[in-house]
């Protein structure tokens, strides 16, 4: 993190964490200086946050519209420019750095494959039991259809087993290997 703050920032300090604490004794005995004013695009933004409502048209004079829905609310999201930053907003008040939409958005992906995978194995759960009723009943011609059933869902289910361990292994990998 530090050293993306450094890329990102214009800091007016770096120390090392030995150092940390003589600096902010420091800069708490320095005057604070004149207060800034709020832009009228932040007073906006903290209103959203607040109230939780806004309109899409307003939203518009913050940013454009982007092709990525809330990972959320699911609603329209907007990409706001800051410098180098990018940032978005729904008009509910939800707000993510680009760095934590890519978390969130994974975070819904993994739970789309976790149901998807626990659909599959109840598929295959209920394509065994109707396989193995027409067992029972000796009706060999369904015994066929819903073995061929069970083995469709089964590789199914196989992949989405391999596309969350693959998601676990990126997940796991440093950024910059």
């Amino acid at each position: 993190m530090p050293m993306n703050a450094l890329r990102h920032a214009e800091p007016d300090h770096v120390v090392t964490s030995a150092a940390l604490p003589a600096l902010l004794r420091k800069l708490v005995q320095q005057p604070a200086g004149k207060p800034v004013p709020a832009s009228e695009r932040l007073r906006f933004e903290v209103e959203i946050a607040k109230s939780g409502r806004s309109n899409m048209k307003e939203m518009d004079r913050i940013g454009r519209r982007s092709v990525l829905a809330c990972p959320d609310c699911h609603g329209v999201m907007w990409e706001i420019d800051e410098g180098e930053l990018v940032r978005y907003r729904c008009h509910v008040g939800h707000a993510h750095t680009a760095e934590s939409m890519k978390y969130a958005i994974d975070e819904n992906l993994t739970q789309a494959l976790a149901s998807a995978l626990r659909a599959l194995d109840e598929r295959v759960a209920v394509a065994e039991k109707l396989r193995d009723k027409a067992v029972e009943d000796k009706h060999n011609r369904s015994v066929e259809w819903w073995q061929h059933r069970v083995e469709e869902a089964r590789g199914e289910t196989e992949i989405i087993r391999e596309a969350i361990l693959r998601m676990e292994r990126v997940a796991g990998e440093k950024v910059g290997d």
